[in-house]
């Protein structure tokens, strides 16, 4: 009878557990606006940190003043970043539907050998198409408001940039406090608590510091091989290639394939696409496969396939900020079920060892 009890009493606590996670993600996509940048907040809180404590205890900076610094460091590097897209979005536009009549001339060059236009390939499968052109494509597109579209997100994620800050000042400034209050509000389970704390700590400053750099040297580098090779907009696709670093595997991908792409339509296919196009492989491996894990090492202990659902999930539900937040929240959530006794088994599935949690 005890048996049955128990047996009962844990279907209700499974149930349970499945509507809170429920009712969590349904909060979390209503409230998305809000969401996102509370969540970026807690991510610049755990990067920005040890800035914090360097500038405090090495250099006797008092906290606010350090604040203030990096809040202007912060907003510094927005603010650049800003100049340079608008710098360049004009331009930037007019060439790509350059490179779309290019293209153009590369897919019929493809079906030539097979006696085969577009149209007639097309009508093989059972559409109906006008003459294809990818510059006439590419033009109607942007006249259609995709430069208006992009003007529209930019500035959006500007006014988000000053909610971000005002939780992040919040945040860094009780972080430590808040994490005492934590470990005195569950006393009976203060070791738990601590060793929890210090794992997130050192995990997610770990991978966010060491990302971070790693990504910006790659965006860099990028740029200065790009700029060798007289690709126009070397620093568009240089930031690009930092800002899809973050995204695990198929931002990586992306950042590669994109400018492997603009020489092959720039150059046609001869030594100078083909050997932009092994340099930049081969610079993204050295990044991706040796520099990246060797200093990350098994901090983050994620399984590839965790880290892909994570990466679609997010994806769905905060669209390409998600993305870029997939594998810290996902750390977080396997320390969170290393610290529960009941969630301990979904520690260990989620991770990338066969092991046992202790």
């Amino acid at each position: 009878m005890d048996n049955l009890n128990t047996k009962k009493l844990s279907m209700i606590a499974y149930s349970l557990g499945f509507l809170v996670a429920v009712v969590i993600v349904y909060i979390l996509l209503v409230f998305k606006d809000l969401a996102v940048p509370f969540t970026i907040a807690i991510f610049l809180t755990f990067l920005f940190h040890p800035l914090l404590l360097i500038m405090k205890n090495k250099y006797k900076i008092p906290k606010s003043i350090g604040l203030v610094l990096i809040f202007l460091l912060n907003f510094a590097i927005f603010y650049l970043l800003g100049l340079i897209i608008f710098a360049n979005l004009s331009g930037f536009s007019g060439k790509i539907e350059e490179y779309g009549d290019k293209l153009s001339v590369v897919v019929q060059s493809i079906l030539s050998p097979f006696q085969l236009t577009l149209d007639e390939l097309a009508k093989l499968f059972g559409f109906e198409i006008e003459k294809f052109n990818a510059g006439s494509l590419i033009k109607r597109l942007l006249d259609a408001g995709i430069i208006q579209g992009v003007i529209s997100s930019f500035s959006n994620l500007f006014s988000k940039f000053f909610v971000v800050m005002l939780f992040w000042v919040f945040m860094i400034m009780g972080k430590e406090n808040f994490e005492e209050r934590l470990k005195v509000a569950f006393k009976s389970r203060g070791d738990e608590i601590h060793q929890a704390i210090g794992l997130i700590n050192s995990q997610l400053q770990a991978y966010l510091v060491i990302k971070t750099i790693i990504s910006l040297i790659t965006g860099l580098v990028f740029t200065i091989i790009l700029s060798f090779y007289g690709i126009p907009f070397a620093i568009i696709w240089g930031l690009l290639a930092f800002i899809l670093n973050f995204i695990p595997n198929i931002g990586s991908l992306l950042a590669t394939v994109f400018p492997i792409i603009i020489g092959l339509l720039e150059y046609g296919l001869g030594f100078t696409s083909i050997s932009l196009a092994v340099v930049l492989v081969g610079a993204q491996n050295i990044f991706g496969n040796l520099i990246e894990p060797k200093f990350m090492g098994s901090k983050m202990d994620l399984s590839a396939v965790f880290i892909l659902i994570s990466l679609i999930f997010w994806g769905w539900l905060w669209g390409i900020v998600g993305m870029f937040l997939a594998v810290p929240i996902a750390s977080v959530i396997k320390i969170f079920c290393s610290a529960v006794e009941p969630l301990k088994p979904i520690a260990v599935l989620i991770g990338s060892k066969a092991e046992p949690v202790d």
